[in-house]
């Protein structure tokens, strides 16, 4: 089973199955402008046809694509009002498509996708979720999540890193758990504290 990250370094088998669209190596939609600020092109993150046929495990727990769940809705809303379809972003899709199309104080969990090393896109996404939208719920990573921005991904508001399958060994995981809490202090203030270093922490003033 796979293994997911939580805040405090826990290492557990995720409860939720991931259903994820066949490797392709079709180009992947690209957002325009600069990181953060970026505006989609339009393009749909998957072919009618492909969210069509995606199968859907019939039981347990499952996160299905946006575009799976707005174009399946009916079929899967009775697991939805049950507590187990979560939903998850395309990083070349908006939040506010996501906003638009899911009831954010009633999807059990939401999960923003990393699809590549470097693309940072479901940062900004995570931090729109829970600073402007209010979102309170479990928020996921997936996708390519590497444990050297661990840290940084719970910073901007995710309370879950679920890498890809076979990435990490436990041993691996282990390692880069245990060195969430080295940085106690950050300077910048972010989603899960926005308190800048200075206000945060009280030093006794300087005397000539």
């Amino acid at each position: 089973m796979p293994e997911v990250i939580r805040p405090d370094g826990r290492i557990e088998e995720a409860d939720w199955t991931l259903v994820r669209y066949p490797a392709s190596n079709d180009p992947k939609p690209k957002a325009t402008g600069k990181a953060g600020l970026a505006r989609n092109t339009g393009e749909a993150a998957a072919p009618p046809e492909l969210v069509a046929a995606l199968p859907v495990p019939p039981s347990g727990r499952v996160i299905v694509p946006l575009a799976l769940w707005q174009a399946r809705r009916e079929e899967l809303q009775r697991r939805f009002d049950a507590g187990e379809v979560g939903v998850w972003l395309d990083a070349c899709e908006e939040v506010e498509t996501l906003v638009a199309a899911v009831d954010l104080a009633a999807v059990p969990l939401l999960a923003l996708d990393f699809p590549k090393a470097g693309d940072g896109r479901a940062y900004s996404s995570a931090a729109l979720l829970r600073r402007r939208y209010g979102y309170r719920g479990p928020l996921w990573a997936v996708g390519d999540v590497l444990r050297d921005y661990f840290v940084f991904m719970f910073r901007c508001g995710f309370d879950t890193l679920l890498p890809r399958p076979g990435r990490y060994t436990h041993a691996q995981l282990a390692e880069a758990a245990s060195q969430l809490g080295l940085f106690k202090q950050p300077y910048q203030g972010a989603v899960d504290d926005p308190r800048p270093l200075f206000r945060r922490v009280q030093r006794a003033p300087l005397h000539a």
